[in-house]
């Protein structure tokens, strides 16, 4: 019974039952047989493709069998926060986004938040036949409670990682305030913090932004990072006007810019920072370009 004790699996029950609330609110945007799919084409690849095929990781530990559950996490990150028009872009994007937690490695360690990987290459490849969606969980307040205790309470305090989603909250308030209240007479406190009520906000806010191998441990350094997120955010809605994607392109971002300020880098990882900075950058200006379909959060 130790696999009740993982962190991991939890959130694959935390996940699951947000699946469980869309279905609720009648806004599940895929079948329940599409779902299964998808997570057990994720499981395979993970363990057949990814892991046996490269040696990274045997099907048992210490005898015990291996469950990858971050496969599965992917997955249903992945069916939260993106919509698409053709079957194949979710096989292609959960591959993907399992491909670079083995292969793009700075420092020992993925940098990219795998659901926000996929988010930003969605974009960046197939849109507009895929696209971040925001509404899937609905607007009910007691879904927004009912997420922020089992993902602050269960996941973050255990991993220690409440610093980022209460400084990242505070910073994007005031920036936003600072910035496009001044800039933009139309805005207005009470609209812009709405979004803070909305159930898939709370999901980026403690789920993909606080996720605890592609974040510091350090509270002050959390801190710091959670900021950059805030501010680069705050930026490109001042630059390119407020849109759905600049969450995901602000997070992602501040995850390639961050990594030598919490990680140890050896020469070759200097290098791999240097391209993934600057391919990261060349992505966030494209899509920044592309003309935006909105959904309400």
């Amino acid at each position: 019974m130790n696999f009740l004790k993982n962190i991991q699996f939890q959130q694959v029950i935390n996940l699951f039952l947000l699946l469980l609330i869309a279905q609720y609110n009648n806004t599940l945007q895929i079948s329940w047989f599409l779902i299964l799919t998808l997570a057990i084409f994720a499981v395979v690849f993970e363990l057949i493709i990814v892991n046996l095929l490269t040696n990274h990781q045997p099907l048992t530990i210490n005898y015990q069998l291996y469950i990858p559950y971050s496969a599965i996490i992917t997955t249903f990150g992945i069916i939260l926060m993106i919509g698409w028009l053709k079957w194949y872009i979710p096989f292609i994007l959960i591959a993907l986004a399992l491909l670079q937690k083995k292969y793009l490695l700075i420092g020992k360690k993925h940098i990219f938040n795998p659901s926000n990987f996929a988010v930003v290459l969605a974009l960046a490849i197939f849109y507009p036949k895929a696209l971040p969606i925001i509404g899937q969980l609905g607007h009910q307040g007691y879904t927004a409670i009912i997420v922020t205790i089992l993902l602050a309470v269960s996941i973050l305090y255990r991993v220690n990682r409440l610093t980022i989603p209460i400084v990242f909250s505070l910073s994007y308030i005031v920036l936003e305030w600072l910035v496009i209240g001044h800039s933009n007479p139309t805005w207005e406190i009470s609209h812009f913090l709405t979004k803070f009520y909305t159930t898939s906000f709370i999901v980026y806010l403690l789920f993909m932004l606080t996720d605890p191998i592609t974040t510091p441990e350090s509270n002050l350094k959390q801190a710091i990072f959670a900021i950059l997120v805030a501010t680069i955010l705050v930026g490109l809605d001042y630059i390119y006007t407020p849109r759905v994607w600049n969450l995901f392109l602000a997070l992602f971002f501040t995850s390639a810019i961050f990594v030598p300020f919490y990680r140890k880098l050896e020469k070759t990882d200097w290098i791999k920072y240097i391209t993934t900075l600057a391919i990261s950058t060349v992505l966030i200006i494209k899509i920044s370009k592309l003309t935006p379909h909105y959904f309400s959060m």
